[in-house]
């Protein structure tokens, strides 16, 4: 059946949509429809920063990618949000921007003109309402709101130490001049609440009579007429639903929904399409240039119970609920991931290595089993920053309900299993330095000596998970043989079609990738808007 028509069709509520709503409807540019796969971002759990353990497995798309030799023939899950808020509603609150030398590549290597450092700061700082930072790195005016985590545990503290003893400098702003160092994260987090963009973007329309949402609609396609992009069919409900669109229509479900919608609508590599039964609408090379961020964790036990094993049972549990609950503070209002550093281990000019201090033994995700039994104890996740690697995603079948095959590659560049050898020697030199040593009791994974190339590869194979920081799969660019859309996000030779998500990036930020993919979609409101004038 037709359903309606609007000026403007968003397909996915998360970081980027709920960010390219807002700003068209608050610059009155005509009336929009925002499609949400997931559900309503009602659960406690995701709003109770503490609780993304919990909303975690609960609301997102159980991405995996298929088993690969350089991992030792694993699985790696890679799973993304579906939810309204997507990967912000779930994803660990950390406010990273990257370095700057990772625009300048966007414009100069990969001829993004428009996408280098300073324009990119510019956006930064408009989305962004700082408690504590301003001009000229930071805007206190945007929704995003970015604080100050409130809660800091003693290893945490413990942590910052200890890479000041290892020579790193305290930083308070590692989004400003320099990224190098060691500190405590920011996070978009306020009054002691996750501030997805759900919770801040949205919220500023979500009564404005020009604005639509409908939530659990799973996109079949793009309607695609004489060469331009008229509307988009989804199934909600039972029932499938066309709504028309005048303007345009935004994909930003994200670097594996957005090429599967692209897939499913006929626009792919030719092989893909027909393999999937998939009418072929126009070719373009979208799936590719997949990437992510790997990481392992450095576990240690300590010797005193002061972790934060055991805070989720019991009288504790019932103490912290009721704290956060009635008053928004106490251990409930920290993401766990609670101190940062970046180091360059390779002397190239900025970082190339990531930690993420958890004071708590990370036994969500372990693929070797190295957690089982342990009880109190701390965990540095470390991370490469710059991968190599490429892989692609791609449709299974016509069924939009069918999960996208991802041939992530992980680790098939031998760089970066280098990288990531770097990164976990780095975290057990750390964990050697006076402010750790006195907690750590057995550093138990690794179990081998730093010295120990082999043992340290062949841990890193076995144990190495992704952030879940996929990019790069309808890449921006110049040439339609190597790229998806233009520099302004418009898709090779579609009218009326843009991508504006984390899929769109040439190549992978140096942190975490929500704070640039908000970025992104400022920019790109920008170009939807200049568009219509």
């Amino acid at each position: 059946m037709s359903d309606k028509t609007f000026d403007y069709i968003v397909i996915g509520a998360g970081s980027a949509g709920c960010t390219i709503a807002t700003n068209l409807i608050e610059r009155h540019k005509g009336t929009v429809l925002l499609l949400e796969a997931g559900g309503r971002d009602k659960d406690i759990f995701i709003h109770m920063p503490g609780g993304l353990g919990k909303a975690i497995p609960r609301y997102t798309w159980p991405y995996a990618a298929e088993p690969s030799d350089s991992v030792k023939g694993r699985s790696i899950a890679v799973p993304q949000g579906r939810v309204l808020g997507g990967s912000s509603s779930v994803n660990g609150m950390l406010y990273v921007r990257g370095h700057r030398n990772d625009y300048e590549r966007w414009e100069n290597e990969f001829g993004c003109a428009g996408w280098g450092a300073e324009e990119m700061l510019r956006y930064f700082a408009k989305a962004e309402n700082n408690e504590s930072l301003t001009a000229p790195y930071h805007g206190n005016k945007g929704h995003l709101q970015v604080t100050e985590i409130r809660y800091r545990h003693p290893l945490s503290q413990a942590f910052v130490r200890a890479g000041q003893q290892m020579g790193l400098d305290y930083l308070t702003d590692y989004n400003g001049e320099r990224q190098e160092g060691v500190g405590f994260y920011q996070a978009t987090i306020f009054n002691g609440e996750r501030g997805s963009t759900a919770a801040t973007y949205l919220k500023a329309i979500k009564n404005h009579p020009e604005f639509s949402l409908e939530v659990d609609a799973l996109v079949e396609r793009i309607e695609i007429e004489g060469g331009r992009a008229t509307g988009v069919t989804y199934r909600q409900g039972g029932r499938r639903v066309t709504a028309r669109a005048r303007a345009e229509v935004i994909v930003a479900a994200g670097a594996i929904g957005s090429p599967k919608i692209l897939q499913l609508s006929g626009i792919g590599p030719r092989s893909d399409l027909e393999a999937a039964g998939v009418p072929v609408k126009h070719v373009l090379p979208v799936g590719e240039n997949f990437h992510d961020h790997m990481h392992t964790s450095v576990n240690a036990t300590i010797k005193t119970p002061i972790s934060l094993y055991g805070q989720d049972r019991g009288w504790r549990a019932l103490k912290h609920g009721i704290e956060w609950m009635f008053f928004r503070s106490g251990i409930l209002t920290s993401p766990v991931l609670e101190g940062f550093a970046f180091v360059d281990t390779c002397n190239q000019g900025q970082p190339d290595v990531q930690f993420h201090f958890l004071p708590t033994i990370d036994a969500f995700d372990d693929p070797v089993g190295a957690t089982k039994g342990r009880t109190h104890g701390l965990t540095i996740k470390t991370g490469h920053l710059q991968p190599y690697s490429r892989g692609r995603v791609m449709i299974r079948s016509s069924n939009p309900e069918d999960l996208p095959r991802i041939d992530g590659r992980y680790l098939s560049d031998c760089r970066d299993v280098d990288g990531q050898m770097r990164a976990a020697k780095l975290a057990l030199k750390i964990l050697r330095q006076p402010a750790l040593a006195e907690h750590v009791d057995e550093i138990f994974s690794p179990a081998c000596p730093p010295d120990d190339d082999k043992g340290i590869e062949d841990w890193v194979r076995g144990a190495a998970k992704t952030v879940y920081h996929p990019v790069g799969t309808c890449r921006m660019g110049v040439d339609s043989a190597s790229s998806v859309v233009d520099t302004q996000l418009r898709v090779h030779g579609i009218a009326g079609l843009r991508v504006a998500d984390s899929s769109t990036m040439p190549s992978i930020p140096s942190g975490n990738t929500n704070a640039p993919t908000i970025a992104l979609a400022e920019k790109a409101s920008d170009l939807i808007a200049n568009a219509a004038r």
